[in-house]
């Protein structure tokens, strides 16, 4: 039992400074908490900032509606964080519950009764105090009764620790408690205060919304304003410019109006010059014969006086006869009475009444015939101008028949030429096909053969004098040989045996030479009569074969002579070496030349050259050829120009787009396009019989493409006469405005035609003062009836009420209705204008 108690003391101690320990470092770990509540703090704070800023992202680009749409998400995002730390502190609340249960349980199972100390245990120091009042006993582990534990003092440790780490447990949980209920605080404070910036802004951006909506409002409402000044501007404008165009018009009619006048009043000056002068010399006359006259009748005066007297005596008695008679019918009248005289008046006036009927009918006849005979007689015009027209054309076609004769005979003798001189190249031909289709092409081949024949003299003439210069080389090869020959026997008679070496190298040489030259020329001239051969067989010259063949054979011939005379040299030469000297060796003459070694790639480069040479001539003469015939045909082309210039100053008889020639293609066209149809219709119909008539309607594409004419013929058709109706538009327009400008100057009236046969005037001189043509006349000449502008009632109905009465329903006479008219408003104007 004491070792066991003795093993047992460690143990407490040990236990003991593990409490210390424990309790150290929960003092060391309160450090680390703060930092950790300071760290959570700053982590708030950033996530406060953040969620400001996220609000400011989210309300700046759009303004207070997306503040309004944004505002429920942080509103949820706060609530969930609310959410979550009140969830945390209720589970911190429940530990912190559960803990303080279990110290409670636990101090109640606790003996009161301490076995360590002897004495009362509900007060218990602390760890830090205990560990102070055990070190304080120095003397404790010198007893061995003081240092024995009891039975239960392990499991009273465990409970000790438990309930330690309970405490710390407790503590943290009421800090992280704290913390949160800070923390919440915090959260609810800034989600106020964000709650009042958000309706704090949401209320600015209200009242900035409504500002700007202010100011729209007023910006579109002075934009209306503008528009409506702008639109009045145009008005005023449009009605200004109406009237200045108006006064513009009536200035252009003044103007013209008073040109007309002055144009009418300087002829009427001129007139009355001239009438005076007439009148001044008529005067004149007037004045001499009147003198003349006035003698004569002095003379006559006297006479007449005379007379006179004698008259008046006659007079007076005829008076006085008179005068009785009178008397006698009175007396007679009152005598009869008034009845037969009345009878006779009566008879008198039904005779008249019947003339004049008789008159009356005699005149709607005469009218009536009138009538007739002006139609009679525009009619008449028109068959004249008719008449005259075809006169002219007749006088034209007899000139056309004329010269269609001159062309015919003319054609006729071009035919005959042309036949003449195709029947000669049909004649001169082998194959009996025309080489030329016209002169123009024979006259083209014809200087095509001019210049090949030219060209081929050329060549002849080149040939002819590289012969000669052959010919001289073989007469001077022959010449030398004659003299090799001359030194050859000069040298057998005369030279020793040295010299008759080296002249035999020497005639070897040369011998090799003139060979070699002459199997040189020889192929040359081969070549030569190759190509003449191939090149122009037509024109190889046999006798000049023959000629070179001869020659060459007497070259063949010289040199069998050249060959035996030295085989014979040699043999001879041999005899003579063998009889001077047997054993020595031949050496070549003096002043003789060694033999040169043939270079054939030099003959061959040379052989080409002189190839090339005359395929490049061959091609010169040809490129010749050409120019010459581009210079004729460039020759040919001004002559026709400067015919054709000629030509186009002369008439043409017959337009190649006349209409006979039409006439005639159209009627070919429409032949063959028949006959088209026709043939595609029975090859239809054909195949049909063989394929059992097939199903399927269709037509050829010949019928397709007839309406397709047709249908475009009708359209060419449609758009003629549209375009002659625009034309006859377009000069009707032109004559009517000319009409109208006639009439305007003539008869002072503004006429405008209305449609439904209907026709406006207005008198220059008194002219309507607005559009409505209030002081205008519109005749109707279907209805024949007339009407005022302004109405019946209307001043100007008014003013002319008396002219219409008198002339129009009296007399029945609107020309003289209009001209009275006109000459009441020329007076009104003309006196306005003196005022």
């Amino acid at each position: 039992m004491l070792l066991a108690a003795m093993a047992r003391i460690p143990t407490a101690a040990h236990r003991r400074r593990q409490s210390a320990a424990h309790c150290i470092a929960q003092q060391d770990a309160w450090p680390n908490v703060a930092r950790r509540q300071r760290l959570r703090r700053e982590g708030i704070a950033r996530l406060n900032v953040k969620q400001d800023e996220g609000l400011r992202i989210i309300r700046s680009p759009h303004g207070s509606e997306s503040i309004q749409s944004a505002y429920p998400i942080f509103l949820r995002i706060q609530a969930d964080r609310i959410h979550r730390t009140a969830h945390r502190a209720a589970h911190v609340r429940h530990h912190v519950n559960d803990a303080l249960g279990q110290i409670a349980s636990f101090r109640a199972t606790q003996p009161t009764y301490n076995l360590i100390t002897g004495g009362d245990a509900h007060v218990r120091p602390s760890s830090r105090q205990s560990h102070d009042a055990e070190s304080v006993r120095p003397g404790s582990r010198e007893s061995c009764k003081e240092n024995m534990a009891p039975p239960d003092a392990d499991d009273y440790e465990k409970y000790r620790k438990e309930i330690e780490a309970l405490k710390a447990e407790i503590g943290t949980l009421q800090y992280r408690m704290q913390t949160a209920e800070q923390e919440k605080e915090i959260a609810l404070s800034q989600q106020a205060n964000r709650m009042e910036q958000a309706k704090r802004r949401e209320q600015e951006e209200l009242h900035q919304r409504q500002a700007a909506e202010a100011r729209q409002a007023r910006a579109a409402d002075q934009l209306e304003a503008y528009r409506a000044e702008l639109e009045e501007s145009k008005e005023r404008l449009a009605a200004e410019a109406k009237a200045l165009e108006r006064k513009a018009r009536e200035a252009q009619d003044e103007v013209q109006l008073l040109q007309e006048q002055l144009e009418d009043l300087s002829t009427a000056k001129d007139d009355a010059a001239r009438i005076a002068d007439k009148k001044l010399n008529d005067m004149q006359l007037l004045v001499t014969s009147l003198q003349n006259s006035l003698e004569e009748l002095e003379q006559e005066s006297h006479v007449r006086e005379d007379s006179i007297q004698q008259a008046h005596a006659v007079v007076a008695e005829k008076e006085s006869y008179i005068a009785k008679l009178e008397a006698d019918v009175l007396r007679f009248k009152a005598q009869s009475g008034d009845a037969e005289t009345m009878e006779i008046i009566k008879k008198e006036l039904t005779e008249q009444v019947q003339h004049i009927r008789a008159l009356e009918a005699t005149n709607r006849d005469q009218l009536m015939e009138l009538k007739h005979l002006r139609a009679v007689s525009k009619a008449v015009e028109v068959v004249e101008e008719e008449k005259r027209s075809l006169q002219r054309k007749l006088e034209s076609a007899e000139t056309l028949e004329a010269e269609l004769a001159e062309a015919r005979l003319q054609r006729q003798r071009l035919q005959d030429e042309r036949l003449a001189w195709t029947a000669y190249l049909q004649n001169s031909s082998d194959s009996g096909d025309d080489e030329f289709d016209s002169p123009e092409a024979m006259a083209r081949a014809l200087v095509e053969e001019r210049l090949t024949t030219a060209s081929y003299l050329e060549q002849m003439g080149a040939l002819r004098a590289e012969m000669s210069a052959q010919q001289n080389t073989i007469c001077s090869l022959q010449e030398e040989r004659a003299q090799l020959r001359e030194q050859v026997e000069c040298a057998k008679t005369t030279a020793g045996t040295l010299s008759a070496d080296k002249a035999r190298m020497r005639v070897d040489r040369q011998r090799v030479l003139a060979l070699k030259e002459v199997e040189y020329l020889r192929a040359q001239i081969k070549t030569f009569d190759d190509e003449d051969q191939t090149m122009q067989p037509e024109q190889h010259d046999e006798t000049r074969v023959a000629r070179i063949q001869e020659l060459e054979s007497l070259v063949d011939e010289y040199k069998g002579e050249v060959q035996s005379l030295h085989s014979e040299l040699s043999a001879m030469e041999v005899n003579a070496g063998a009889e001077a000297a047997p054993g020595a060796s031949p050496q070549p003459a003096t002043g003789t030349k060694r033999s040169r070694a043939e270079d054939d790639e030099a003959q061959e480069q040379l052989g080409q050259l002189a190839r090339r040479n005359r395929t490049l001539q061959e091609d010169v003469t040809t490129l010749h050829t050409k120019v010459a015939m581009l210079e004729k045909d460039l020759s040919a082309s001004k002559a026709q120009l400067s015919a054709a210039k000629e030509q186009s100053s002369t008439r043409i008889l017959s337009l190649r787009s006349n209409p006979t020639s039409d006439f005639e293609a159209i009627k070919r066209s429409t032949l063959e396009a028949l006959q088209r149809e026709n043939s595609d219709l029975l090859t239809q119909l054909r195949s049909r019989d063989k394929t059992n008539h097939s199903a399927i309607p269709v037509i050829p594409t010949s019928v397709l493409g007839a309406m397709e004419r047709e249908i475009a013929a009708a359209k060419a058709e449609t758009a003629s006469a549209q375009k002659s109706a625009k034309r006859l538009k377009e000069v009707w327009g032109s004559k009517s405005q000319e009409f109208k400008e006639a009439i305007f100057s003539t008869l002072g009236w503004t006429v405008t035609f209305i449609p439904n046969g209907k026709m406006r005037v207005e008198s220059t001189f008194f002219p309507s003062e607005t559009d409505e043509h209030e002081n205008s006349i519109v005749f109707d000449g279907e209805r024949g009836t007339m009407k005022v502008g302004g109405g019946p009632k209307s001043a100007f109905a008014r003013r002319i009420g008396d002219q219409i009465s008198f002339w129009v329903r009296e007399k029945g006479c609107i020309p003289g209705f209009l001209a009275a008219l006109t000459l009441e408003f020329y007076e009104e104007h003309s006196r306005a204008g003196r005022d």
